[in-house]
């Protein structure tokens, strides 16, 4: 354990030969031979093992490794841990489902994640993905994110939607101003006659430039 590398390996493949696999795989670990540690735990059944260092995969490693990984953890509950690996694997919808079906919460980090490289993808394919994120937020009841998800995705409508849901008076206004557009006056305008306008002197002052602006 206190050797470099290469003897680390070495002595790795030594317990191998010899039927050694939790040494094995563990040395191969150390060693930085991360793919086939997890390889060689999976296909001696040393799940405990596995469950302890598949975390560590990098982004680049092998995406069918990480899938099996991802099914692992599924598997035995670890749901966070597999929307993780998933993401690495660049499987955005089978994330996105996990997340949705076992409540895996969807933040601003996690969002950040599913993100695409803007320079492998085009727009349209960017704009598709926004808005399966902004559906997906919209499920489990995050209508901020889900607002900014639809806005990336250059749906404003939607965007509008979804703050109405969250009833943020205050975000609904400024994002009324901002988007400038007839039917999301409109539906702030619709929005505010809901609450107590009659007492409120900004809320009349609003649906008034509302209406009027459509």
């Amino acid at each position: 354990m206190m050797a470099g590398p290469e003897e680390k390996a070495d002595v790795a493949q030594y317990f191998q030969q010899q039927g050694q696999m939790q040494n094995a795989i563990s040395l191969y670990h150390k060693s930085g031979n991360l793919e086939y540690a997890i390889e060689l735990a999976f296909q001696e059944g040393e799940y405990d093992i596995l469950q302890k260092i598949a975390t560590e995969l990098p982004p680049d490693a092998d995406p069918h490794l990480l899938q099996r990984c991802a099914e692992f953890f599924i598997q035995r509950g670890k749901f966070d841990t597999a929307v993780n690996l998933f993401i690495m694997a660049k499987k955005y919808e089978d994330a996105l489902n996990l997340c949705v079906e076992n409540n895996v919460t969807i933040n601003e980090e996690l969002a950040e994640k599913f993100t695409l490289d803007k320079n492998d993808t085009d727009k349209k394919l960017q704009y598709i993905h926004f808005r399966k994120i902004g559906e997906s937020c919209m499920i489990q009841e995050n209508y901020h994110l889900a607002a900014k998800k639809f806005t990336q995705a250059g749906d404003k409508i939607k965007a509008m939607k979804a703050l109405l849901k969250s009833g943020d008076t205050e975000r609904i206004i400024f994002f009324a101003n901002v988007s400038r557009q007839r039917e999301i006056y409109v539906m702030a305008a619709n929005y505010l006659q809901t609450l107590d306008w009659r007492n409120g002197g900004d809320v009349i002052k609003h649906i008034i430039t509302f209406y009027t602006k459509r």
